[in-house]
């Protein structure tokens, strides 16, 4: 039995979408490849990629790799605790 896939509501997405712009941005700011980055969080280019696109298949770990490279880990641990 296949797993059911997430749908995601046009808000959901925009929000993603911003999500990965905002990673996009803090890594051009930083003067960072994605070459760089993906290194340093130990993923594949192609899921930064994704991440930046703010595709939904991206889980939230993928996303905290991302963040700690930019040492903004404690971003997503601020919305945790709220």
């Amino acid at each position: 039995m296949r797993p059911k896939k997430a749908i995601f509501r046009p808000k959901e997405t925009a929000i993603l979408q911003q999500l990965g712009e905002n990673i996009r941005l803090a890594r051009l700011w930083r003067q960072l490849t994605m070459e760089q980055v993906a290194e340093r969080a130990n993923i594949a280019r192609s899921t930064l990629w994704h991440v930046e696109k703010g595709s939904n298949h991206i889980g939230i770990g993928i996303i905290l790799k991302v963040l700690s490279v930019f040492g903004m880990e404690n971003e997503l641990k601020t919305l945790a605790s709220r």
